[in-house]
């Protein structure tokens, strides 16, 4: 008989990245080992989506209703968990809607709820300053997060500062290492080709790096490439948030703001023509919690694309860019020796067409969505198992 398994999200499947990215991959790929999965959203951020329901090939995707408020969107999660009676409950963020259903189920006896996972793929905390919430959201969506990892029967998480973070405070508890994945490319799939340009792709959400590194390193960059245009892509996650970045090239760079293009939200059909313009693209970060936490689904698809990509050794970058998959700059690097790692790369065809080889190589061989899966199955068997 097929085991149930029911993923229960923060959000919807917009703009935010862990449920089109992370969730519902893990879902697909377990359907291929017996799974039922469903994955039950308060579509708060896609209200279009609320009362839907429909099947992407064996997973389920159930968006309650909206109406009434945050208690009976809560019973209506409870309720669909009741009918699909799931072996396993999956816990999608430790926060929000997800979190009180974690909360709610806890409390019930051992042998009469599923067993109860939780999917960590940032530290949530971290957030609290940039999105700027009042301080009684802040508190209490720390506290879910703290609760939330006391109260569990297993982890998965998205990075290795997670996994540690999560091993301190609960020592015994089974935790499995799951990075985000990837599948294999379509052949229409945006791809980088050798000698496609000399201009530098930065994927930003206006978190990674400070306004000041920015600035130190776009001039340093024109000094040791002066032909190579900046082109910055991507949506702060707040609005607003890519203001004080704009101000400070202004005044404190005005002769490399001609060089620099702001691209804003870049979709998939863009891809091809921005990855025909640059030799490289940069994924900077500083050394801070919010970096060290996350596992950046960007990094690993442009990897996947065969884009030369110099990379800060922070967090999860170090694992995707290990083995020559990307240019590693220290994590402690300055903003001058980050650009003198990307001219070097823009100034050796030979070394982008190595990155371009060995990267997506890599990434299939270690973060391919179905190896992710088995290994997520494992997990659950195990964890079954020690319920028996």
């Amino acid at each position: 008989m097929n085991r149930r398994v029911c993923f229960v999200a923060p959000f919807g499947l917009g703009q935010k990245t862990t449920v089109w990215a992370r969730t519902l991959p893990l879902a697909r790929a377990l359907a291929t080992h017996g799974w039922r999965p469903t994955i039950l959203i308060p579509p708060w951020d896609t209200p279009q989506d609320a009362g839907r329901r429909w099947r992407d090939d064996e997973v389920e995707i159930v968006n309650i209703a909206l109406t009434g408020g945050l208690i009976p969107q809560i019973r209506r999660l409870l309720h669909e968990i009741a009918c699909v009676q799931p072996d396993i409950v999956h816990i999608v963020k430790p926060r929000a809607h997800a979190g009180l259903v974690q909360w709610r189920l806890w409390r019930k006896p051992r042998g009469k709820r599923p067993a109860v996972l939780l999917d960590a793929d940032d530290w949530e905390q971290a957030w609290a300053p940039i999105n700027r919430y009042p301080w009684p959201v802040a508190r209490f969506l720390a506290w879910q997060e703290e609760w939330g990892i006391r109260h569990a029967d297993a982890f998965t998480v998205a990075s290795r500062w997670l996994a540690e973070t999560i091993a301190g405070i609960r020592p015994n508890a089974p935790l499995l290492w799951l990075p985000n994945g990837v599948e294999a490319p379509k052949p229409d799939a945006p791809r980088w080709h050798a000698d496609a340009g000399a201009d530098v792709l930065f994927f930003t959400r206006f978190v990674e790096v400070s306004p000041q590194w920015l600035v130190r390193f776009l001039s340093s960059l024109h000094e040791k490439f002066p032909g190579s245009t900046l082109l910055i892509a991507g949506a702060p996650v707040r609005r607003g948030l890519d203001r004080p970045y704009r101000l400070a090239i202004q005044k404190y760079a005005p002769n490399s703001a001609a060089r620099v293009e702001w691209l804003g939200f870049v979709d998939r059909n863009q891809l091809a023509a921005l990855y025909a313009r640059i030799g490289c693209a940069i994924f900077p970060a500083e050394p801070t919690i919010l970096q060290q936490a996350k596992c950046s689904v960007r990094l690993a698809n442009t990897l996947l694309a065969g884009v030369p990509v110099v990379a800060s050794a922070v967090g999860e970058q170090i694992t995707y860019g290990a083995e020559g998959a990307a240019r590693l700059a220290p994590a402690h690097a300055t903003p001058e020796e980050f650009a003198a790692a990307v001219a070097e790369v823009l100034a050796a065809p030979a070394h982008q067409r190595t990155l371009s080889e060995a990267a997506p190589q890599r990434l299939l061989t270690r973060y391919e969505w179905r190896m992710l899966g088995a290994q997520l199955d494992a997990f659950y068997q195990r964890i079954l198992g020690q319920r028996n």
